[in-house]
């Protein structure tokens, strides 16, 4: 009969005996308090049952491995990390039945970390957030409770140097905000949202190496890790590198922080390797394990920051945006200065630009005006005044300011010569919808100011400024305030000019605030430019939030009138006009014509039903 040494938890002796001991007393056993001064000598290839938390096993284990015995697993309260790393069955009549079953043992990898045996992970880097990585399992509420730390810590996060040596000698020198390297992916939840589950085991490790360069990364990896998601063979996020290989030796500038299955330590050098069928386990549950001549090593890190980019980044606060490198920044900078400049093509555009919005707007035809914004070149002028706001930088914004002030007259002069030679004089559709801005259009300026940042200082994403021009439509309302000039009506003028400006500081205030999250200014320097545009936009949202209130006022009304009945009659078509008092021009239905005393007595219902006097233009139709 095949007998068992039977090691259990001195700790808990009594749980053992009344919960443990009784399943096995049809088996030959010969049981062990288990205690890491005294193990007994047995011989090579003893059957061996542990009932032991991990705790126990980082001492267990590596004594069982070098004296060759064979090993089953029992569940224990306090095993959490050695039950996932060895399948180990979750009712304890069927993890014996599994280890008994096995006639011989199947041939397990080890995984240790100077010197020290790793059931789960390792972690090095930045102990505010790497830590906490460490520890998150796979409840959600403790998935959450992470997402809050790791949150509120993006402050304290920056990049740190590294130097990674394989066991094939390749070397990666890298800036990372942490290294979390584990022996199958599924061991760590961090490790497995990137290489995805594996099937089959092999001789080696599995090292993720994470280098968000920008909050927003940070940011991105933080969801990334909470919200479901099946793991695919994709491309890795361009802040995540993977190294797969039997052995690594990692350094850096000075030492490293580090944790082995979340316990923290310090070194100065990090040895990280694989021992092959280093522990023989009595069990049907492990993984398929590929022969050791099939391994290939794998070095995935295209994405991560290299050379003279390490520099840039190590040990400085984190951008909200992340730019690739100091290049991409310069020339961003010599584009946006080219742009601030006068040429040829700026005023032909902005002279064909305007007289197409003016043709547009008499012609009450909006394809014709949306063909204008596309033309219109003012966008360039003021993203690079922006930029000049920003930085404080003196030649920008008086370059920028003198081309965009010369878009603007010569707007206002070809506005107002075409309006003079144009027998027309009626406010339409087209020219009346830029006569009343609101802080509905201020809001579209600033959405639209930082898509014009971001996509002036990304080189892919600068084919979408035609949207962005199409958004905020700077040249139609000069076109419709050259208008108002040729009619010499200041109402017009004004009220489309208060939209360009609005349109103006929107962008000039979102476009600073976008360069300066992406990494252009310190914010030392850009305090001045941001405050300074933040106080342009309060003064132009005055007016604006007052006709936003009157719009609300006028919506209002609309709504209560809108399909009301009154005496046998239906008002439809409701319209609202500003003044003294509000003008509503509405349409009567009735199944009789109605006299001018009754459209009277309409009039007043509907002055007792909005609590103010109006002037009523009403049309009455027959329906019957």
């Amino acid at each position: 009969m095949v007998s068992y040494t039977v090691f259990y938890d001195s700790g808990k002796t009594e749980v053992f005996d009344q919960e443990i001991r009784p399943l096995l007393a049809e088996i030959d056993c010969d049981f062990v308090a288990f205690d890491t001064q005294s193990l007994p000598e047995l011989a090579e290839q003893t059957r061996v049952m542990v009932w032991l938390g991990d705790n126990d096993l980082y001492s267990f284990i590596p004594v069982a491995s070098e004296r060759l015995w064979w090993v089953g697993f029992l569940p224990h309260p306090d095993m959490n990390r050695a039950y996932r790393s060895y399948n180990i069955p979750q009712k304890l009549a069927d993890a014996i039945a599994d280890i008994v079953a096995a006639e011989a043992p199947v041939c397990s990898d080890l995984m240790y970390c100077n010197g020290q045996l790793v059931l789960s992970s390792v972690m090095l880097g930045n102990p505010v957030t790497m830590i906490p990585a460490a520890r998150v399992d796979e409840s959600i509420w403790s998935k959450l409770t992470q997402l809050v730390v790791l949150t509120f810590n993006l402050s304290k996060t920056c990049l740190l140097p590294y130097k990674i040596e394989t066991a094939k000698e390749s070397v990666v020198s890298t800036a990372a905000l942490g290294i979390a390297a584990v022996y199958r992916p599924s061991n760590s939840s961090f490790t497995k949202r990137v290489v995805g589950e594996t099937t089959e085991d092999e001789a080696s490790l599995n090292a993720v190496i994470l280098a968000p360069r920008s909050i927003s990364e940070v940011v991105h990896f933080i969801l990334t890790r909470v919200l479901p998601k099946t793991v695919r063979n994709a491309s890795l996020s361009d802040y995540l590198g993977h190294i797969k290989t039997t052995s690594m030796t990692i350094t850096s500038q000075g030492n490293i922080d580090y944790s082995v299955d979340g316990k923290v330590s310090i070194a100065d050098r990090i040895d990280i390797s694989v021992q092959s069928d280093a522990l023989q386990v009595l069990s049907s549950c492990l993984p398929t394990k590929l022969d050791i001549s099939e391994h290939k090593e794998s070095i995935r890190v295209t994405g991560l920051p290299k050379g003279q980019a390490v520099n840039e980044v190590i040990n400085r606060p984190l951008h909200w945006i992340h730019h690739t490198d100091q290049e991409e920044v310069k020339e961003t900078f010599v584009t946006l200065k080219e742009n601030a400049r006068i040429s040829e093509s700026y005023l032909v555009l902005m002279i064909l630009a305007t007289l197409l919005a003016t043709f547009g707007l008499f012609a009450n035809s909006a394809p014709v005006i949306i063909g204008a914004m596309i033309l219109a070149p003012l966008m360039s002028p003021i993203i690079s005044l922006s930029m000049g706001v920003l930085r404080q930088n003196g030649d920008l914004i008086s370059v920028s300011a003198k081309t965009l002030f010369t878009g603007v007259l010569l707007a206002l002069f070809c506005g107002t010569i075409l309006t003079l030679l144009t027998p027309l004089n009626t406010i339409n559709h087209e020219i009346g919808a830029r006569l009343s801005p609101t802080i509905l259009d201020l809001g579209i300026a600033i959405i639209s100011g930082i898509a014009g940042a971001y996509a002036s200082a990304r080189s892919e994403v600068a084919k979408s400024l035609a949207g962005v021009a199409i958004a905020v439509a700077l040249v139609p309302p000069l076109a419709v305030s050259g208008i108002g000039i040729g009619w010499m009506d200041l109402d017009v003028f004004w009220g489309a000019f208060l939209l360009f400006m609005t349109n103006l500081v929107g962008i000039i205030l979102a476009a600073s605030a976008t360069f300066l999250f992406m990494g252009f200014s310190p914010f030392h320097l850009a305090k001045k430019g941001i405050l300074l545009s933040l106080a342009f936009v309060v003064l132009v949202s005055m007016p604006l939030v007052l006709a936003f209130d009157k719009m609300v006022e006028e919506q209002g009304v609309v709504y209560a009138l809108e399909g009301w009945e009154t005496e046998g009659v239906e008002v439809k078509d409701v319209k609202i006009r500003t003044g003294d008092p509000m003008y509503v021009s509405v349409k009567l239905l009735s199944d009789t014509p109605l006299k001018g005393e009754q459209i009277s007595e309409v009039k007043q219902r509907i002055e007792t039903r909005l609590g103010q006097k109006i002037r009523l233009e009403a049309t009455v139709a027959v329906v019957r």
